[in-house]
């Protein structure tokens, strides 16, 4: 079966407008997160936010990010998904920068993703987008100018995204999973506040359970 992304754009909006602190009881499974089935514990970097560039909510949560890892005192990866050409296209073009992010500071490192993402949504087709601009002006190697070793770290990249994307079942983007073992659900939450605390408990889990 075609994997379906269904974007929750009127969740991103509410937690766009709601950002106060709002008292919050603990977190409860089957409604603030869910278990994975098949986890990759093993596999997990903590706190990761499936993404895709051709995602406007994801643009839009993105912009959320710092304030939603302070809150939970986590740091928060990125993973872009991979289900189909598209989203493969996708996650080639932000995996040929990511894999040289070290060139940049951390603000340098927002704005090229905004950029990037800018670019991306404003294409009709993702054969369109044209990148190699921008990764100049950034000083990135242009995808097309990459050594073996370096298309090599891009494509163990893919690899990984597309196994997870699939083996969590990634049905809606963005999505963030803890540990490798817990999905939070985002339409319950009513503030950054609330998804900051989840995102928290969820993390610590580990350090309370034998």
């Amino acid at each position: 079966m075609k994997r379906v992304c269904s974007i929750l754009k009127s969740m991103f909006i509410a937690l766009l407008l709601s950002q106060n602190t709002i008292a919050y009881a603990e977190a409860i499974e089957g409604k603030h997160y869910d278990k994975i089935k098949d986890d990759f514990y093993e596999e997990s970097l903590g706190v990761e936010k499936f993404f895709s560039l051709t995602c406007g909510p994801c643009w839009k949560v993105s912009t959320m990010l710092p304030s939603i890892s302070k809150q939970s005192q986590q740091t928060i990866h990125k993973t872009h998904v991979v289900f189909d050409k598209v989203t493969r296209a996708a996650a080639t073009l932000y995996y040929s920068a990511e894999i040289q992010f070290e060139k940049l500071n951390p603000k340098a490192k927002s704005k090229f993703t905004n950029e990037l993402f800018m670019l991306v949504q404003k294409s009709r087709k993702i054969e369109d987008v044209s990148v190699t601009g921008l990764f100049r002006r950034y000083q990135l190697t242009p995808i097309s100018q990459l050594t073996k070793e370096q298309q090599a770290q891009v494509n163990t990249q893919l690899a990984r995204s597309e196994k997870l994307t699939a083996q969590a079942e990634i049905m809606q983007i963005p999505s963030i999973i803890i540990n490798g073992k817990y999905q939070v659900n985002m339409r319950p939450h009513k503030s950054i506040a609330e998804l900051s605390e989840t995102i928290k408990y969820l993390a610590e889990l580990k350090y309370s359970m034998s």
